[in-house]
């Protein structure tokens, strides 16, 4: 809290050394503003839900930083005509408010002409008046903005394509950037009562004119970034749900049966987050269906359609989007930038809520699956890059699966090092500290502090801000019983080594008759390497400790040869982790050997043989359960044992 205290103070004597500050925040670099935003009071109506058109009218409530002279404060508003504005001083003048920037410049907006000097607190209002037809950001795969699907006028508070980022601007004249938090009040008109509108904080009753258009009165007063302001108008009906807070679900009558089901553990959801990061931090859990896809806007989540008809009480998704009540939501970073700090902590959060359905198992099956889905599929289609400040253009977008992915799995390794208790703590005093305000990067590292201990710096080094993950080529020397792991990844192309990298290695150990089984997390030493001296080796990054960003590119057995007293290669496997199929290749072709697959309880999954003269073997491991095997080879007179992961895409 005094860092964001600190920060907050020279941000404002930045602004007070800036006689007149124009520059506004573009969505991925934020700049101090003279002004913030209190309050966002809407009049708007819908008089042909069908053509997406509007009529409206917003008093955007202004506090002044500093006393200083304002020359213009800008309103981002896309698609849409502003008919008038007027700003409300001592006294109600209008004033104008030409366009600055084109549609493909990211900080486009209208300059509404103050020219006035105002002293530091002093609260003014702009009114604009304003109608057309909304629009959302366009393209192939349009996402954020507007929409009218399945008789249904809902509107997404992000795109994956649009420079804006933010799709608020697409039916609310608003200064829409993440660091401005403002409490909101809507008066939402629709042409009839058959017609349910959903939003953002508490409803009041709906009230029906005498030409019969109904109107629904919305309330937020905890503030919101503007990204994540929403309504739904639709011919809904409501199912409502006991709970820590009150929950309310808008679906169409058809869905009302899968909804029941679908929905029937997010109270359970409820409960479980916030025992983990503190109290649910608004009046109500509301989700409303969409045809196209979910979004966590604050307090009325939009779900899609689909998810709903699956009756999966699970519900990842629904999982997933009230996790960023929390991460996104209740704190939300300062631009966009910063964005794994919402997607990476709400996948993570997936992780959590089936570790609470069904135990510690599932929960590493998961973080197994998202780390194996980054490195096999989303890497190679994206790139590598960091979690923060990464590239957007494509094959990336404004929300790149790399920040989900392995943003969670990042996440899980913090946990893994702090410990569940140490870990939890932090992201609690996370929440608390950064309540209703923004945070970036280096605020969750402030909290993360006394979790991860002298480690804090090196984690967000390595995980956050630098790119990749460890290749691993793993030796075992069956002669001398030792086992080498060296990292190998590209260094040179600015993938680091490690060092904080909490691998998990099983192992046996044996004394006398007795074999002890050892399953432990063990950090490398400075060159980035581990030595293990053990009977067997029984698994890499597939214990009960942790799961991890790493793949081995390479694994070999070695022992002492007949005819020479150094080690010599005899066997290998790849690809390691696998999912539909392993080879194993040696050295020597000249005898029969036998192979198992055996699973980590000592269950012989397959046998298979590799004939004499061949030195390449391939097997299916498509039917296999995703986890920990190893793989034993058996000759005349040795036997040779490699570690195997099995995982397979969620």
């Amino acid at each position: 809290m005094l860092y964001a205290m600190v920060r907050f103070l020279l941000a404002l004597l930045l602004v007070s050394a800036t006689p007149a500050l124009s520059q506004v925040s573009s969505p991925t670099f934020f700049r101090p503003q003279a002004f913030d935003v209190e309050h966002y009071d809407a009049d708007i109506t819908f008089p042909n839900p069908a053509a997406k058109t509007i009529v409206g009218r917003c008093r955007i409530a202004v506090r002044w930083m500093a006393d200083t002279v304002v020359s213009t404060f800008p309103i981002n508003l896309r698609g849409l005509t502003i008919d008038s504005v007027f700003v409300i001083q001592q006294q109600r003048s209008r004033t104008s408010a030409p366009r600055v920037g084109t549609d493909n410049v990211d900080t486009m907006h209208y300059a509404v002409a103050i020219n006035a000097r105002v002293k530091r607190n002093q609260c003014d209002t702009i009114d604009v008046f304003y109608s057309g037809t909304m629009t959302n950001e366009g393209g192939p795969s349009a996402w954020g903005g507007v929409h009218y699907q399945d008789s249904v006028l809902y509107c997404l508070g992000v795109g994956f394509a649009s420079p804006n980022v933010s799709a608020t601007q697409h039916w609310l004249p608003c200064y829409d950037h993440p660091s401005d938090k403002a409490t909101f009040h809507a008066r939402f008109t629709v042409p009839n009562a058959q017609w349910l509108v959903a939003s953002n904080g508490v409803a009041t009753p709906v009230a029906v004119a005498p030409d019969g258009r109904a109107t629904y009165e919305w309330t937020e007063t905890r503030p919101s970034a503007t990204y994540l302001l929403t309504f739904a108008a639709g011919r809904y009906i409501t199912q409502t749900a006991p709970g820590v807070v009150p929950h309310i679900f808008y679906m169409r009558r058809r869905d009302s049966a899968s909804a029941a089901i679908a929905f029937s553990r997010v109270p359970r959801m409820t409960e479980t987050y916030s025992r983990l990061y503190g109290q649910y931090p608004f009046s109500k859990v509301g989700y409303y269906t969409s045809q196209l896809g979910s979004m966590e806007h604050q307090g009325m989540i939009a779900i899609a359609l689909s998810e709903v008809q699956r009756r999966d009480t699970a519900n990842i998704v629904a999982a997933h989007e009230l996790a960023h009540q929390w991460f996104g939501d209740c704190v939300t970073p300062q631009d966009f930038r910063y964005a794994w700090l919402s997607e990476s902590f709400a996948t993570f959060s997936e992780s959590v809520w089936l570790e609470h359905l069904r135990g510690a198992a599932a929960y590493l099956a998961s973080v197994q699956s998202k780390a194996r889905t980054y490195i096999t599929q989303i890497a190679p289609r994206e790139g590598t890059f960091a979690l923060e400040d990464y590239p957007r253009t494509s094959p990336s977008s404004n929300y790149p699966a790399t920040i989900y992915q392995k943003g969670a799995v990042v996440l899980a390794m913090a946990r893994a090092i702090a410990g569940d208790s140490a870990f939890f703590d932090a992201m609690k005093a996370y929440v608390a500290d950064n309540t209703f305000g923004n945070a970036t990067t280096d605020d969750f590292r402030i909290a993360m502090q006394p979790a991860l201990g002298d480690r804090t710096a090196a984690f967000f080094n390595e995980w956050v801000t630098s790119k990749g993950w460890a290749l691993l080529d793993v030796e075992h020397n069956i002669t001398d019983m030792r086992v080498r792991i060296r990292q190998v990844q590209p260094t040179t192309q600015g993938w680091p080594i490690f060092t904080t990298l909490p691998l998990n290695i099983t192992y046996a150990r044996r004394d006398g008759e007795r074999s002890t089984i050892i399953d432990t997390i063990m950090y490398c030493a400075a060159d980035g390497s581990w030595t293990v001296t053990c009977d067997s080796l029984i698994g890499i990054n597939t214990g009960t400790r942790s799961r991890v960003l790493a793949s081995i590119v390479k694994s070999t057995v070695t022992s002492a040869d007949e005819h020479h007293s150094s080690a010599q290669e005899r066997y290998s496997v790849a690809p390691n982790p696998a999912a539909d199929r392993v080879r194993i290749m040696r050295t020597s072709s000249q005898r029969e050997a036998r192979i198992s697959i055996v699973s980590v309880d000592g269950r012989v999954v397959v046998r298979d043989r590799i004939t004499s003269g061949t030195t390449e073997h391939s097997m299916s491991t498509a039917g296999f359960a995703s986890g920990g095997y190893s793989i034993v080879i058996e000759e005349p007179g040795a036997t040779y044992t490699l570690p195997l992961v099995i995982t397979h895409a969620e």
